[in-house]
């Protein structure tokens, strides 16, 4: 009984140091997603940066399909606290802030009587991700947020890949 306790101690913590070695490192990757109040699909990159072994900061930019005679882009800047589940996955609950462009182009969608217009809105996220490691610097990503923006507030589901150096 005690072999097998110490067998498991000793199994938990070389994953845990075996998956702990990014504080410092830089990775990139792109993504792509649906918005919900937007309606559409877009796409964009990511970057990644380990400030410890748990904590990354993550800005990004995203660009979504134009509908209607409305477009979208957004900049975002997240961090996530990664939870090892294996040597290769990991779940990491994730907050973050975001700045998103809304222009309204009447005349495309066919209306006559409505100006131009665009609405910058500064909102905040909430959300939770799934990371799989792929290979040694390949991971590959899933992530659902909901992000509190005055008027448009909306859930974003993105999947990504990418790698680090």
């Amino acid at each position: 009984m005690v072999k097998r306790l110490v067998l498991l101690i000793s199994l938990i913590c070389s994953i845990s140091t075996l998956h702990a070695q990014f504080e410092g490192t830089w990775g990139v990757g792109v993504h792509a997603g649906y918005a919900s109040a937007a309606e559409r699909p877009g796409a964009g990159v990511h970057l990644h940066y380990y400030l410890t072994n748990n904590l990354r900061f993550v800005p990004s930019y995203t660009r979504f399909l134009e509908r209607k005679g409305e477009g979208l882009w957004m900049a975002e800047t997240d961090l996530h606290y990664i939870l090892p589940l294996s040597y290769a996955a990991s779940l990491y609950p994730l907050a973050g802030v975001h700045y998103s462009n809304w222009h309204h182009d009447p005349t495309a969608a066919g209306a006559i009587a409505m100006e131009e217009h665009t609405n910058h809105r500064l909102g905040a996220s909430l959300g939770l991700g799934f990371q799989h490691d792929i290979s040694y610097r390949v991971r590959a990503n899933l992530e659902l947020k909901y992000q509190f923006i005055n008027d448009y507030s909306q859930l974003l589901l993105t999947a990504g890949f990418g790698f680090w150096f």
